[in-house]
């Protein structure tokens, strides 16, 4: 039997956390999707071993209340995540392995590493665009703060997939 969309998880990688908390918005993610946020400790721990992550990632925790889950103990998760991590990133590698056993989806922007691999195996992902998208027809954000919100976490060094500046030309390019 297959989850609900509106049940699935989605297990959040280090990126979009990153440009959440780089745009000053971590505290929307919940309230775009309500519920369904978490974070694998491979996902957790990776974050944290930057020390400038480790104030605002362990406020953005503790203020959503998303949950940090351990890695699945299944044979196949394990033995999926470790071929992975030889060529992807450890949470890229971790994110993946879970998903592709569990139907739950992930939220990367490392479209370089994800996309082949969910494409192949029928994972859904979304990027931060994708979550700015969902937050801007939930109205949760209005076009202004996601446009902020792209200017911003550019002006940061981030990359956002695509060269768009703005939420509305990233709807058209969906659509």
């Amino acid at each position: 039997m297959t989850k609900k969309s509106s049940e699935t998880k989605i297990l959040l990688d280090c990126d979009v956390i990153i440009h959440f908390i780089k745009a000053g918005k971590q505290l929307l993610l919940p309230k775009i999707y309500p519920g369904r946020l978490v974070i694998l400790d491979k996902i957790y721990d990776e974050l944290m071993t930057r020390p400038s992550n480790r104030v605002p990632v362990g406020n953005f925790i503790a203020y959503t209340k998303i949950k940090v889950i351990p890695m699945p103990k299944s044979i196949e998760i394990i033995k999926e995540y470790a071929v992975l991590k030889k060529t992807k990133g450890v949470g890229e590698a971790a994110c993946m392995a879970v998903a592709r056993h569990t139907s739950d989806y992930i939220a990367s922007s490392n479209l370089k590493d994800i996309r082949i691999y969910c494409e192949e195996h029928s994972i859904v992902y979304l990027t931060t665009m994708d979550i700015l998208l969902e937050a801007y027809k939930l109205g949760i954000m209005s076009e202004i703060e996601c446009d902020a919100f792209i200017k911003e976490v550019k002006s940061k060094d981030s990359k956002l997939i695509y060269n768009i500046n703005s939420i509305t030309a990233y709807e058209k390019l969906k659509k």
